[in-house]
């Protein structure tokens, strides 16, 4: 039974190469993070080891070692890559977290943080959000950067294996591995970033009123946004005839940040809050 990992576009197979390799260096940066007690830092080290996880690795390297792909350094995949997961990010950091609170009970405690960015309207008052700790570090935003590329990359990968494999299959039968292996997926990401993040050594700072509940239960909720994000990005020039434009990226984020809200509030209706 034939199959392949990666893309049949170089362009995009080399930077999931490299992004793939990134996946140990972004385990061993948190847990030296978290093991020295430098998540609770202030403002200017709060934003700067943030942005030290994602940056450098995640943008400055394929800017420097990009492959010859005989097209503009905003043409490579990594790069409309980034774009894709930058909007994608800013809306659902924004925006959703106030659903993270509400409904899957996380909380953000940096008490040596004061710069925030998130809704004014979604959520509780800005006194109540504070005492709660409910409102979003800068930071987060970027930590989110590193998480995302990291998941996007390394699902659809397994995802392209599932879906070369089944080349020679009936119709109906593709779309049901299709269907099963996006709902792994996506449910492997939302369980697995709860069950090793969230460990003692940050348990003041990132952390759930009940981890136990959010790993049964709030995991379903979570899947929610890998349900449309994975599929969305693996057609991201591919096949490789297909070439997005930068406004493609940003049109399509978006309309993956408003889908994933509905089917978060969706969930929030029906199931409601976990906690």
């Amino acid at each position: 039974m034939g199959g392949y990992w990666f893309s049949k576009n170089p362009d995009r197979a080399w930077a999931e190469k490299l992004y793939l390799v990134f996946i140990p260096i972004f385990f061993i940066y948190n847990a030296v993070m978290q093991g020295m007690g430098w998540v609770n830092a202030g403002n200017f080290w709060h934003i700067t080891q943030d942005l030290l996880m994602w940056l450098p690795y995640c943008v400055i390297l394929p800017l420097i070692l990009r492959r010859n792909s005989g097209v503009r350094w905003y043409e490579d995949w990594w790069f409309k890559f980034q774009v894709w997961v930058g909007v994608f990010v800013i809306f659902v950091t924004y925006f959703h977290t106030e659903w993270f609170f509400s409904v899957l009970g996380m909380r953000y405690n940096f008490p040596n943080v004061t710069l925030y960015l998130d809704s004014r309207l979604c959520g509780p008052d800005e006194a109540t959000a504070l005492a709660n700790h409910e409102k979003i570090p800068l930071g987060i935003y970027l930590n989110t950067m590193a998480f995302f590329t990291i998941y996007h990359t390394a699902a659809c990968v397994v995802m392209r294996r599932v879906r070369s494999m089944t080349d020679g299959w009936t119709s109906g039968a593709r779309w049901g591995s299709w269907i099963a292996i996006v709902a792994a997926a996506s449910f492997f990401f939302a369980f697995m970033e709860t069950y090793l993040y969230i460990q003692p050594a940050v348990a003041t700072t990132v952390y759930y009123l009940d981890k136990a509940r959010m790993l049964r239960i709030g995991s379903f909720c979570y899947m929610l946004y890998f349900i449309v994000s994975f599929p969305n990005v693996y057609r991201l020039d591919e096949p490789p005839g297909e070439k997005w434009k930068l406004s493609r990226c940003v049109i399509e984020a978006g309309f993956v940040s408003m889908l994933t809200l509905l089917l978060i509030d969706l969930f929030a209706w029906v199931y409601g809050p976990i906690v």
